[in-house]
């Protein structure tokens, strides 16, 4: 099944990551549960981003002050001292922020995953395959100081180490029996870490939600990637769940407040039976389906042609492509139909257009010609740009240069 090859395709790009701790072994031992640290190869993440390509974005969104933030031992600089925050449009200053780095702060940038494309294809990947939202930051440190003083995160983390080196100390889920005093003014980690490793480039560090971390330059430059993602909690499905019974005609109705007490139970066992009716099977995968997770969907744009009338350019000088948060389902139970997943919403289409989807589905776009002459004989030019076109009013697909 085409749902089967996707996942073949996303189990080895992790595969690759994690190495060389497999994608099963990860899952059963360390997801959720533990932290991982994976020594690398010094070159595996060097096509994510370079030096060359920080300078270029900084130049670039040197108006964007919020994605800016500069650290020292734990306390965050004010962004006065970097940045014109008055006036109409708030900028940074080179040359006061580059001052503050080489005093010892810390730079870090801000979901850095929506200005780099080779970022925002590594977060969409974690998106599809860990089903949770994923923003990605940059961290680049010069001395001896720590940037953020030790502290948990409230989601998942992998850390993707880019140059140079920097000390990272986890301590567990709690601290209360840790020695902080010194930490502030002299950057010495206290002691009674569960892991202290020095990372290099290549390395790999995964932090479960909740324990307690800190990361420490060693005066020289360091960078490194901040992977966060963030699964839905018990308290989501709750609310969906809710949200969900609303639909139901009790939900509508008065509580019987005066009522008798076998008024009073009978609404009380009514009320019960909707929400038990509502939570039914596999709440989870429901919940997914339902609402997308929390992953939020990231823009596409296909203008000016999905604005036009035709919705498709004119020729064959385009290409297709099934959006990559898009998932395709077998459909109904008598497998007459397709179901495509994308956003929290679900649409159907007749088993006719199976073919379709199935070969929009790939890691590269495909050339409208090449769609024309797979189904020669089957459907003409025109039905098969309808169809096409059908896919492109519901956001479903992304066009492109062929």
């Amino acid at each position: 099944m085409l749902v089967d090859r996707r996942a073949d395709r996303e189990t080895a790009w992790l595969a690759a990551l994690l190495a060389p701790v497999s994608v099963d072994e990860f899952l059963s031992r360390y997801w959720l549960k533990q932290h991982l640290f994976c020594r690398g190869a010094a070159g595996r993440f060097a096509d994510l981003i370079s030096w060359a390509d920080i300078n270029a974005i900084l130049e670039h969104h040197w108006r964007e002050t919020f994605r800016f933030r500069l650290a020292r031992q734990g306390r965050d600089l004010d962004p006065a001292s970097y940045a014109d925050l008055d006036g109409f449009t708030p900028r940074i200053r080179a040359r006061d922020l580059t001052e503050h780095l080489r005093r010892g702060a810390t730079l870090s940038f801000d979901a850095i995953d929506e200005v780099h494309e080779p970022l925002t294809q590594l977060a969409r990947a974690f998106e599809a395959f860990f089903r949770g939202g994923t923003k990605i930051n940059i961290y680049a440190g010069w001395r001896s100081l720590h940037g953020l003083d030790l502290h948990r995160d409230n989601q998942e983390i992998f850390i993707l180490h880019l140059d140079g080196r920097k000390r990272w100390l986890l301590y567990g889920r709690s601290i209360d029996q840790v020695d902080r005093r010194d930490l502030a003014g002299t950057s010495i980690p206290p002691a009674g870490a569960a892991l202290d490793e020095i990372l290099t480039p290549g390395d790999l560090l995964y932090i479960p939600r909740g324990c307690y971390h800190l990361a420490v330059p060693i005066d020289e430059p360091a960078l490194h990637l901040t992977l966060g993602v963030k699964n839905p909690r018990g308290s989501d499905l709750v609310n969906w769940i809710v949200r969900r019974i609303r639909s139901h005609e009790i939900a509508g109705q008065d509580a019987p407040l005066l009522g008798g007490a076998d008024e009073r139970r009978r609404y009380s066992d009514a009320l019960r039976r909707a929400v038990l009716a509502a939570c039914e099977g596999d709440l989870v995968e429901q919940y997914v389906a339902e609402t997308g997770s929390n992953v939020k969907p990231r823009p596409a744009f296909t203008l000016p042609w999905s604005a036009t009338l035709d919705g498709l350019p004119p020729g064959r000088t385009f290409s297709i492509a099934l959006k990559s948060a898009a998932r395709v389902t077998a459909g109904g139970a008598s497998d007459a139909s397709v179901d495509v997943e994308c956003g929290g919403r679900t649409y159907r289409f007749p088993r006719g257009m199976r073919w379709l989807v199935e070969r929009l589905d790939g890691e590269r776009a495909t050339p409208i010609d090449r769609v024309i002459e797979a189904v020669s004989g089957q459907m003409d030019e025109e039905g098969l740009r309808t169809l096409v076109a059908m896919l492109l009013a519901h956001d479903l697909v992304v066009i492109g240069d062929a």
